[in-house]
């Protein structure tokens, strides 16, 4: 039995780290070249394998360009959540969305322009994916800051108003950074954002308010996510979707973008 779930893994792993593989090319091409710039074939040799391959796991050059996108959202989602299982309270909570924000794409910056583009056409089974991706993800970041609203620690607001005071300024910086209109990186403006983040959605602890919090913040199982370019918005760490522009996400205007 150990032997016959070894042999199945091994042929995963290998379809994985191949499909991994073909991504990162594809970025590489995007980054290069533009999406619409980019053939199968430059795809193909970046990825050093064969085209019936590339077809066989992803369909098309779109579908490469949808599961990218995918990918590098749900990359940023794990991440941002993981850096708000460290925070011990409301104010490190809130600054941490701007700092991983700032954080990640410096780091990753050929992803986050690519997150940003407004040039991916994606088909409704990939909507329908994303608004999946989102719909969990802003269910698990709303269970995380709903304690804090309901302790008055932060501001009991209308739902749709935290993702906009807390990422829409630093999300419209970054979007200028991507595209070559500052020329300051976001490490050396994340602190006045995270602040200003903060001074905006801070509470009064001595006017606790449980049930406006619940009704501000939602129940998790019925949140919209806001929408974004080319989908839904993500939330409070705004990424972006296949829905139309939105403040909070990548793929808002960015002149300049080579994509």
């Amino acid at each position: 039995m150990q032997r016959r779930t070894r042999a199945a893994q091994e042929p995963r792993a290998a379809t994985l780290e191949r499909r991994a593989s073909v991504l990162a090319a594809a970025l590489d091409c995007f980054d290069r070249l533009g999406l619409e710039g980019t053939t199968i074939q430059d795809i193909q040799r970046a990825a050093n394998c064969s085209v019936g391959s590339l077809y066989h796991h992803f369909g098309s050059k779109e579908g490469i360009a949808e599961e990218l996108f995918m990918a590098g959202i749900q990359r940023f989602n794990a991440g941002m959540l993981r850096r708000l299982r460290r925070c011990g309270d409301a104010e490190e909570s809130v600054k941490a969305v701007v700092r991983f924000s700032c954080d990640w794409t410096t780091r990753n910056r050929a992803l986050a322009s690519y997150l940003h583009s407004r040039d991916i056409d994606f088909s409704a089974d990939a909507r329908a994916r994303l608004k999946e991706i989102y719909r969990a993800y802003l269910g698990e970041i709303f269970v995380w800051f709903a304690p804090f609203v309901a302790r008055g620690e932060m501001r009991a607001l209308p739902r749709d108003t935290y993702v906009p005071l807390i990422s829409g300024p630093i999300q419209e910086y970054l979007r200028r950074w991507l595209s070559g209109h500052y020329e300051r990186s976001p490490g050396g403006v994340r602190e006045l954002f995270a602040e200003a983040a903060w001074r905006a959605v801070r509470g009064n602890p001595a006017e606790r308010t449980p049930g406006l919090a619940s009704r501000a913040l939602g129940s998790g199982s019925g949140v919209q996510p806001p929408v974004g370019t080319g989908g839904t918005g993500n939330s409070l760490g705004a990424c972006p979707g296949p829905d139309g522009p939105g403040p909070d996400g990548p793929g808002a205007d960015a002149p300049g973008s080579k994509r």
